[in-house]
């Protein structure tokens, strides 16, 4: 069986496709730890509650701290401290969004043991 150019293209599209659902997971090992929400495009007001919520499959640790970063090349850069010590098997809480300068920020959700970490989608906070 050969497969021809545009059935690999479509295969490739559907897959991409797949990836890029925010509720769908990807069991790439025994331990995973996927950001839920905030989902594609969300904007958060500064002073607003939001909801963060995550997926959690296998042992990530008994808690999680929650931050607001920026991306400097490979390496994440703390702005603020939205929760620490968050029970992992609640895989949700509602923060406050910081007074942080007006941007595109992203959410890392981290186990304390330092097994497991994970970024949401951007997120842009406004004034």
């Amino acid at each position: 069986m050969s497969i021809t150019a545009p059935s690999l293209k479509s295969l490739a599209r559907r897959v991409w496709q797949g990836l890029n659902r925010p509720e769908a997971a990807v069991l790439l090992e025994s331990d995973n730890l996927l950001v839920k929400t905030p989902g594609p495009g969300t904007v958060w007001p500064r002073g607003s509650r939001q909801a963060v919520a995550w997926y959690v499959v296998g042992p990530a640790g008994d808690v999680v701290d929650i931050e607001l970063v920026t991306m400097d090349g490979t390496r994440s850069v703390t702005k603020a401290v939205l929760a620490r010590g968050v029970q992992t098997h609640r895989t949700g809480i509602t923060v406050t969004v910081p007074a942080v300068a007006p941007g595109r920020y992203l959410v890392l959700v981290t186990s304390t043991a330092g097994m497991l970490d994970a970024y949401s989608q951007p997120v842009t906070v406004t004034a």
